[in-house]
Parts: structure tokens; sequence; C-alpha cells
């Protein structure tokens, strides 16, 4: 299953991805493409997740980009974990002319459109965005998962990424904590293999 996740870079979102994909030992083995427009920070999330597959001896494809469309090309499934951070840099890539900045979640739902606006309607989308950002399509879900740091969590994470992926700590906390995650349970749920492969649920 070619699975995209757009935004992998967000601090919110990217390390309890990174941590259930790599204890993730389903049926249907996963090329995962991670994509975030912020192409400095998705490099550091392409070196963490590495690390922990190779941790957890996981035989998952990785492909780490800074194009949506290389993401996009062909996936079966997408996750929508956008960060205002990332929106913004997507929408200035993309915009010829000046960007009007219309806040972070304007941003992050206008993004979100571009980016999934010519993904086929039968493609299953997992939004793990706030409830404010909706996308209309039969095959959506969403997810009130990760949870939100908090204002000391968000300032330590990156000298936290960091330490993982310099080997000053092992990546055993992060897997073993997400290790039973509601993303994994989408991933197996049975009416996922129905849309993806066309198998019965």
């Amino acid at each position: 299953m070619r699975l995209a996740i757009l935004g992998a870079a967000s601090l919110r979102c990217g390390p309890p991805i990174v941590g259930t994909l790599a204890s993730y030992f389903g049926e249907r083995p996963l090329e995962i493409r991670m994509y975030d427009a912020d192409a400095e920070r998705v490099d550091l999330f392409d070196r963490l997740a590495r690390l922990c597959f190779m941790s957890s001896y996981s035989s998952h494809q990785l492909i780490t980009t800074s194009d949506p469309e290389e993401a996009l090309d062909g996936a079966d499934a997408i996750v929508l974990a956008l960060d205002a951070n990332c929106a913004r840099k997507y929408l200035r890539s993309t915009s010829s002319r000046g960007l009007a900045d219309i806040g972070d979640l304007g941003m992050v739902e206008q993004a979100v459109a571009y980016l999934i606006g010519a993904v086929p309607q039968s493609t299953p989308i997992l939004s793990l965005l706030g409830p404010e950002i909706l996308v209309p399509r039969s095959t959506y879900r969403r997810l009130e998962w990760p949870e939100d740091p908090t204002a000391e969590e968000t300032f330590r994470l990156p000298f936290q990424i960091l330490r993982w992926i310099n080997k000053e700590e092992p990546v055993t906390d992060l897997l073993i904590n997400h290790e039973q995650t509601p993303f994994k349970a989408w991933l197996d749920d049975p009416r996922l293999a129905e849309l993806v492969l066309g198998t019965p649920a």
C-alpha cells in the first residue's frame, strides 16, 4: 500500500506517526511517502524514520520529498498532518504573485484543498487536523489524535528529535509509546483494505 503523509514534518504529528509506522507490521507492506514543504525539517524526519525503522527491523519502503506530486503520485491512501509552517511554504511555492496570509487555520485549509484537489474521490483520506478543517469526501475520516503538545513539550521536541537522530538517546520509548494508536487501528481497518485493494471487508 502506497501511503502519502502530507505534512510529515509536523512537530505535533510527525513523531507519533513515525513511532506508529515503525512499530506497524500489518498484512500489507507499506511504501511510505513523507511529504513536507519544509525541506530541512522533512530531512530531519526522514532521518528519524529511518533510524526508527532500523531499530524495529521494519521493512517499510520510505520515500521522503518536498515535492507534493511525487508524494501523491499513485497514492493508495493519504494522511493529512499539515501544520501552518508546511501550508505557508507550500502556498508560497505555488503562488506566482504575493500570498495573503489568512491565519494558520486558513492557510492549512487552503493548502489541503489545493493538495488533494486532483486526488481521486475514492482515495481514502485520514485527517489528523483539527475539526475546523473539513474534507467533503465519502472516504474521509478524522482522528482526534495525537493530542496537542503543551507549550513546554513543543519547545523541547526539536531538541529531543535531534538527540534521537544523533543517537544520544534510544528511540525505544518512541516506539513503545506508539505500539497501539488510533492511526494503527485505521491502517488495520478492513474497510481500508477494501477501498485500497478491492478485497471484501
